[in-house]
C-alpha cells in the first residue's frame, strides 16, 4: 500500500459558538491508496511537524510541500471512490462506545466555559503574535534564510 501526505478540509460545526458557526478546517494527514490508485484512508489525525532528528524534520516538510500541489480531500467522502477501503468502527462498536458526555462525566469534567476558553486562546494569541513580531516582522528575508540555514547546520 503506498502513501502520501495530502490536504484535508473538514466540515466543522462550532456548537459552543453562538449560531454554532459552520466552517472548514484544512490540515495535512496522511493518505493511503488502494492497489488501483485510490485513497482508501487517512490518518485519523492531522500530522504533528516533529521528528528526532532535524534532518528528518526537514525531508517530511519537504514532502508536506507536495501536499499543496494535489487536490484538497474532503474528509466526508474520502474512501468512497474505493473498493478497498480501510474501514472504520462497524454500527456494533458505534452503539457500544461511550459518549463524548459521558466520558466526560466519568472524567469528572465540568461543564464547558466558552467564555474562559476564548479568553485562554485571546492570551495564547497574543503571546504567540508577540514572539512572531519579536522574531520575524520587519527583519529581511536573508535573516530568515540565515535563521533555516542555522537550524540546518546544526542537524547531525
Amino acid at each position: 500500500m503506498t502513501w502520501n501526505y495530502r490536504l484535508v478540509k473538514k466540515h466543522t460545526k462550532n456548537p459552543q459558538s453562538l449560531g454554532g458557526n459552520e466552517y472548514y478546517t484544512y490540515a495535512i494527514h496522511e493518505a493511503f491508496y488502494d492497489s488501483k490508485g485510490k485513497v482508501a484512508g487517512i490518518t485519523e489525525n492531522a500530522i504533528d511537524l516533529s521528528a528526532e532528528h532535524l534532518n528528518d524534520l526537514m525531508i517530511s516538510w519537504d514532502m508536506m510541500l507536495e501536499a499543496f500541489g494535489q487536490p484538497i480531500l474532503d474528509y466526508a467522502t474520502i474512501g468512497e471512490d474505493s473498493e478497498e477501503g480501510l474501514g472504520g468502527p462497524t454500527d456494533e462498536e458505534l452503539e457500544a462506545s461511550i459518549s463524548h458526555e459521558e466520558l466526560g462525566e466519568e472524567l469528572g469534567w465540568g461543564p464547558f466555559d466558552s467564555e474562559a476558553y476564548c479568553r485562554e486562546q485571546a492570551d495564547q494569541n497574543e503571546k504567540e503574535e508577540l514572539k512572531h513580531a519579536a522574531e520575524f516582522v520587519g527583519r529581511t528575508p536573508d535573516h530568515i534564510r540565515s535563521l533555516i540555514e542555522t537550524l540546518r547546520s546544526q542537524s547531525p
